[in-house]
């Protein structure tokens, strides 16, 4: 038995001793691609915690067995794996991974690798827009492009947002971009599911657009949706909830506050209710936001698809405003001979939405200036059951009746579909033609009855409907043609494109729900006749595009397209709109190779033009006649056989930079955009008998520089920082109106002087009226400032008094990780804007019944007293004039996102038998610093993009919202 154990002893020794025998002391340097040693770089044995990292010199140790593999690792560096085989000394040279540099970039037409592009682009992934509670995908990438302004209009679910790209370029017609959507042109993406998007690539400058001819006038954004892979079977899970609030309250008058103004005032309270209601509360609640996506993806031989499904909904902070949204794409393709590919796509949206009235005042249905202005004097309902109203006004609900008395739905169907057959003539020539559909079908009804408000019971009772439907087709057919050969890449695409619209709208009404004797009648008795309203518009292209590069050093690329277009006349229909850029990468000559700080530099310039045929009509060349109801016509359009192309013309010049080890990346752009014969729609005297005419008048000009840096601060094992700092400006004028026009008005406030003015020599949004002086402290009233120094203030004495046009706008992105934890928080920040806030001409006028803020308890009551808030005084608007007393700073910082996660690891994935799962919390609008005394600085009673932004006039404000969610994939 001794023995025995004896030879198991030594067996035991020797197995180790031959273990250590088997370690062996491994040393080596690690280097560049120049020779260069590479400090800091990672050694490890293969499928152990066993590393060490190289020193200044680029030399290492360590302790190996004999027939392990070393894996060296280093940021910026291909990984590289080499195999001991009882080695002693082991020396790795590292090239560098520029992955940046080589991703491929989704161009007009075609792909390319970001490093040989030559025209101001941007390009965001899947990353960028998801685990956010939104249901527009363009509200997630606010902050996050240079040059791009992305403004919400409203807080209101399923809300619009306004994106701007490189400044207005248009008066009248469209400032808004073109959208390309797997090669399907919109002019709204806000019905697609953000998790549905694979990447989004916004062409800012006109020769990247140029392509896209009078569509891309204001810039391109191509989205491309997520496709299947061929290798197996993916299943995905998505699933978020949340809830929503108000992130301020505005300060009102108390129910005695309030009856001491109306006292003041000159109203009777005998009588008026002992209640002290709280409108914000009854009228601010808690939204909820839920969104479900399933998807599935996979390929078969010479095949791939993609197909999911997805639900989102989105309860508002005022009820009951919500938007329910259901979603369907499909994404395939397959090779069906080695010449021949086959690929179809298509996406199905529809929303269903409840709509809460807003942007007016109470009087006028407007829900939000409701909640500040209804008496807190009054309760929700009257004593016989109705909804209660200013006693003191009639037809002024209070913001529950506004919001729930009427009911208010839209339903929106949209189908986005193409097919395309590629042939392969040879490996390097192909064609593909597509067609291709967009069909928008929306249906609107409304219905307030006769008994529960008193603009019901005004009305007996009222139903408004109307149908919808607009219907583009596009054919395109294209050739490509490709040809590397030594240093040189040369690519040539050209074709032709057809495109049609179809328009056509119903509006119904009906009136006087009650008989004789008050009962209520299924349908109303006075029924309005409506006429029909229908339109078509068709275009013709044909584009060419010639790209050529040599040693990726010198790069080159042109394009021209011709568009013909039906709203202009024969004359004019065409647009020839030609474009060219240039780049050369300075990195890649002799004089830089040995600066090892510089991976890449590359110098860009780029020239174009584009046109703009949009936002003037169908058929604003001819002279129209508008049929009655009665049978005959009348003469409605004044004819402008004249009309042609608005035309922007922009160039824009480069660079962009990466260093060490492309840790630090930076990009600048500068450019400078002229647009001329705008479109607008000229003033005519009243003497002619009509308001306008469409015509080519005038020209605008934008100009600005754009700078973007991205860093990894710091690249561990464990824990790594990148920080992303994108800064814009841009500065807009109006540089000509013609002889005929010396200024247009925009941005009407109910009851008072526009507010916007549009002259040459100054941006589009320029306020316009009266100067504030401040109070009068022996009268009381507002002192305008008598600028023609006539004695008297009337219109002659209005001026400029403001912009809406920010200085600055910036985004500060930061992604943590830890481990299997990740922290990303995005600070978005709109800087030097002013905005109208006509919400404080109800709110502090103090000449009728309505409540006040409480800035109004500082107002004015005794001669001498110094105070910035006027007197009251009944059926008086004198003191709430347009003017500068209204005009602020709408500067602010946000806090757009932040998110915190967690990734399960490979190990209990495995487990699992699941390729990812993924846990996440995120806060939305969670921080805002601003010095606006409204509820939100960001949103606008009109288009944030038009000549009429930055006016606030009771809008839905945004809120901030709270979402837990898990992503799953199998």
């Amino acid at each position: 038995m001794r023995k025995k154990f004896t030879l198991l002893m030594v067996c035991i020794l020797c197995g180790i001793s031959l273990s250590w025998a088997q370690n062996i002391t491994v040393k080596g340097l690690v280097k560049d691609n120049q020779g260069l040693p590479l400090p800091g770089v990672s050694v490890k044995v293969k499928g152990t915690n066993q590393g060490t990292s190289t020193a200044d010199n680029g030399s290492y140790s360590i302790s190996a067995p004999s027939n392990s593999t070393l894996e060296f690792t280093f940021i910026g560096y291909k990984t590289v794996e080499e195999v001991v085989n009882n080695r002693t000394t082991v020396s790795v040279i590292l090239s560098d991974d520029n992955q940046q540099l080589n991703e491929v970039i989704v161009i007009g037409y075609g792909t390319t690798v970001k490093k040989d592009l030559t025209t101001a682009v941007v390009s965001l992934s899947s990353k960028d827009i998801e685990n956010q509670p939104v249901t527009n995908p363009l509200q997630a990438i606010q902050g996050k492009a240079a040059g791009v302004q992305i403004t919400s209009q409203s807080g209101k679910p399923g809300a619009g947002v306004s994106v701007t790209i490189r400044g207005n370029t248009s008066i009248n017609a469209s400032n808004s971009p073109l959208y390309v959507i797997d090669g399907v042109t919109s002019r709204d993406a806000s019905f697609l599911n953000p998790t549905d998007i694979e990447s989004l690539t916004i062409l800012k400058d006109a020769s990247a657009a140029a392509i896209y001819g009078s569509s891309g006038a204001n810039g391109v954004i191509l989205i491309t949706t997520k496709k299947g892979s061929s290798d197996k079977i993916r299943a995905t899970f998505n699933a978020f909830t949340g809830f929503s609030n108000l992130w301020q309250k505005q300060d009102v008058l108390n129910r005695d506050q309030y009856v001491a103004l109306m006292r003041e005032l000159g109203y009777d309270t005998n009588g008026l209710g002992n209640e002290n209601t709280d409108w914000q509360d009854l009228a601010f609640g808690t939204g909820v936001q839920n969104s479900y996506q399933a998807s599935i993806s996979g390929g078969i031989k010479g095949g791939q698809y993609a197909l999911s499904t997805g639900y989102q909904q989105d309860k508002g902070v005022v009820a009951p405003a919500k938007l329910d949204k259901y979603t369907i794409h499909f994404n395939g393709s397959q090779n069906i001979t080695k010449w021949l590919k086959l690929t179809g796509n298509a996406a199905l949206t529809q929303s269903n939405s409840v709509d809460v009235s807003d942007n007016n005042n109470g009087a006028r249905g407007g829900t939000i200036l409701s909640a500040l202005t209804t008496p807190p004097t009054i309760g929700v309902y009257a004593a016989n059951g109705t909804y209660a109203f200013n006693p003191y006004k009639g037809g002024s609900e209070n913001p529950v009746a506004n919001a729930f008395a009427a009911k208010n739905n839209n339903r929106n169907f949209r189908f986005l579909g193409a097919f395309s057959a590629e042939v392969k003539f040879t490996k390097d020539f192909s064609f593909k033609s597509s067609i291709s559909t967009n069909n928008n079908d929306n249906r609107y009804s409304y219905f307030i009855d006769p008994y529960s408000t008193d603009y019901g019971r005004a009305q007996k009772g009222v139903r408004n409907a109307s149908f919808s439907n607009d219907h583009v087709w596009l054919n395109e057919n294209i050739l490509n043609y490709t040809k590397n050969w030594g240093k040189n890449a040369f690519t040539a695409t050209g074709g032709m494109t057809l495109q049609e619209s179809k328009y056509y709208s119903l509006g119904y009404n009906e009136q006087n729900f009650l008989d004789a004797s008050g009962k209520l009648l299924d349908r109303g008795t006075s029924i309005p006749a409506q006429l029909p309203t229908a339109s078509q518009w068709s275009k013709r292209s044909y584009l060419a595009r010639l790209t050529y590069a040599y040693d990726s050093k010198y790069l080159f690329s042109t394009n021209f397209r011709a568009d013909g277009s039906s709203r202009f006349g024969p004359e004019n229909q065409y647009g020839y709109f030609p474009s060219a850029s240039i780049g050369w990468r300075i990195s890649g000559e002799n004089f830089l190779k040995d600066v090892k700080a510089i991976n890449d530099l590359k110098l860009r310039a780029s020239w174009g033009k584009v046109g703009n045929d949009e936002g003037i009509g169908d058929y604003s060349y001819l002279e129209l006649y508008t049929p009655t109801t009665q049978g005959s016509y009348v003469f409605s359009q004044l004819p402008n056989p004249g009309l042609k192309w608005e035309e922007t013309t922009q160039t824009n010049i480069g660079l962009d930079l990466s260093m060490f080890n492309s840790r630090v990346v930076f990009t600048a752009d500068a450019y400078l955009k002229k647009t001329n014969d705008l479109l607008i729609n000229q003033p005519l005297p009243n003497s002619i008998g009509f308001g306008s005419i469409a015509s080519n008048v005038g020209d605008m000009e934008n100009k600005g520089l754009e700078f973007v840096l991205t860093t990894k601060n710091f690249v561990k094992d464990k824990f790594t920082w990148t920080t992303d700092i994108n800064f814009s400006l841009n500065r807009n004028k109006v540089t000509n109106l013609g002889d005929k026009v010396g200024s247009i008005t925009f941005g009407g406030i109910y009851e008072r002087d526009a507010a916007i003015r549009v002259v040459p020599g100054r941006p589009l949004g320029s306020f316009y009226g009266y100067v504030s002086n401040g109070v009068d402290p022996q009268t009381g009233n507002i002192v305008y400032q008598d600028l023609n120094g006539d004695g008297a203030i009337n219109a002659d004495d209005r001026t400029f008094i403001g912009s809406a046009q920010p200085k600055f706008t910036y985004g500060v992105n930061n992604t943590f990780t830890y481990g299997n934890f990740g922290l990303n928080f995005l600070f978005q920040g709109v800087q030097g804007n002013e905005m109208f806030n006509a919400s404080r001409m109800e709110l502090e006028g103090m000449n009728d019944s309505k409540n006040q803020s409480a800035v109004v308890l500082n107002r004015w009551t005794t001669p001498g007293q110094i105070t910035d808030v006027p007197k009251a005084i009944k059926d008086n608007t004198n003191n709430t004039l347009t003017s500068s007393r209204f005009v602020e700073d709408g500067s602010y910082l946000r806090l757009k996102t932040t998110t915190l996660s967690y990734n399960f690891g490979s190990v209990a994935l495995g487990k699992l038998k699941m390729s990812k799962v993924m846990l996440y919390a995120s806060a939305y609008n969670l921080l805002t610093f601003t010095n606006y005394s409204g509820f939100d600085p960001e949103v606008n009673v009109n288009s944030a993009n038009g000549p009429a932004m930055g006016i606030d006039y009771g809008t839905y404000p945004q809120s901030r919202t709270f979402l837990f969610g898990v992503n799953v994939g199998f």
